[in-house]
């Protein structure tokens, strides 16, 4: 397994989380748990640092198809950046375009998306509603975990 790959659940591993069905084992769960869409298998292994087996689990899960491997240039960040801007648009409307500038100018990178995205928020609390914020933040999230 490569250490550069990035690591998203798939919806069933989504779908796990939210109702337990798969029965998944608690060591395991809390490796799903760790698989935010967005970090590497190395960093993955050092978020859940002193876990035994934490990339035997990986593959555990990705063989019971619960997560997914993916190559770091196989992920399209421009489409994703326009997703994200799609969504600011989406949910604060006319109060969108200091935001969606803001990633506009992000570098269409994992990192530079999610920090643009943790400026935006912020932006958003103290320029507009703290509540639009949240929503904002969790639909952002939700892209970035997603790709």
């Amino acid at each position: 397994m490569d250490s550069t790959y990035v690591v998203r659940k798939t919806a069933k591993g989504e779908e796990e989380l939210k109702t337990r069905a798969g029965g998944v084992a608690g060591n395991l769960r809390v490796i799903l748990i760790l698989v935010d869409g967005v970090s590497s298998v190395a960093e993955v292994a050092k978020k859940g640092q002193g876990m035994p087996d934490l990339v035997g689990g990986l593959k555990a899960l990705a063989e019971q198809g619960y997560i997914e491997f993916i190559a770091p240039g196989d992920i399209n960040y421009d489409a994703l950046k326009d997703e994200l801007i799609q969504t600011v648009e989406d949910i604060l409307g006319k109060d969108a375009d200091k935001v969606v500038r803001k990633l506009r100018d992000a570098p269409a990178t994992k990192e530079g998306l999610t920090s643009a995205a943790a400026s935006c928020r912020k932006m958003v609390q103290l320029m507009i509603d703290e509540d639009k914020a949240e929503q904002l933040m969790t639909r952002c999230e939700s892209l970035l975990g997603h790709h």
